[in-house]
């Protein structure tokens, strides 16, 4: 079995005292048969669900032909790797493996995934959310990144990873679930309306001013 299980000690514990086990995917690929034993062993000693990334890629899928065929086997939504779109939401544990998160980030993260994912834009527009400031998801350096505190979440905007990373800057500071629902959705339709063409959203608000887009977008 191509993966290496261990014990994390010093944060093995989730908020009703359950241990949990992290496995290790050396470049992150894993055989059909390393699936099928880690639900067995899901099912005999742990939980029914399994936190993963938010995405699974299957490859060497030879044809179109087989391709529909598996996608239909799956029975679960697929996407496009690299569409100019939402991509898939990205969400720390929070409460299901971790007791350091200050909100339920993973509500609100798969909130946002049901809601935004998919929806086309002028370039790809990555949208994360961390249970707390350690900030697992990496969300200050998303196009999107939402981090719980103690007075709720904290949203900032225009970062980015790759090739030109860039710090995101903080947009609005304790605000509600819902309140971020909205805001998220303001400031994809803005950067649908004014951005260029596989322009990413903090080059976008570079280009427009900071103060002006806050001002757009409703926040003071």
């Amino acid at each position: 079995m191509n993966f290496i299980a261990r014990k994390i000690i010093h944060s093995s514990l989730d908020k009703e005292g359950n241990k949990f086990i992290a496995l290790h995917f050396p470049g992150g690929v894993l055989a059909p048969a390393d699936l099928r034993r880690i639900a067995d062993a899901c099912d005999e000693f742990g939980e029914s669900k399994i936190k993963l990334g938010s995405e699974i890629i299957i490859g060497g899928v030879s044809d179109k032909k087989r391709n529909e065929e598996c996608r239909k086997k799956l029975n679960t939504p697929t996407f496009k790797v690299a569409a100019f779109c939402v991509r898939p939401v990205k969400v720390c544990a929070g409460g299901y493996i971790c007791g350091n998160n200050l909100q339920d980030s993973f509500s609100l993260g798969t909130g946002l995934d049901k809601r935004f994912h998919g929806i086309e834009t002028p370039f790809k527009l990555v949208i994360s959310v961390s249970g707390c400031p350690r900030c697992c998801a990496e969300s200050k350096v998303k196009d999107i990144g939402i981090v719980a505190s103690s007075k709720g979440y904290d949203l900032f905007v225009g970062g980015a990873a790759g090739a030109r990373p860039r710090i995101a800057v903080n947009f609005a500071r304790g605000i509600s679930e819902e309140e971020a629902g909205i805001l998220v959705e303001r400031i994809i339709k803005r950067y649908q309306k004014g951005a260029k063409f596989a322009e990413r959203l903090g080059l976008f608000i570079e280009r427009i001013g900071l103060d002006k887009f806050k001002e757009e977008i409703g926040i003071k």
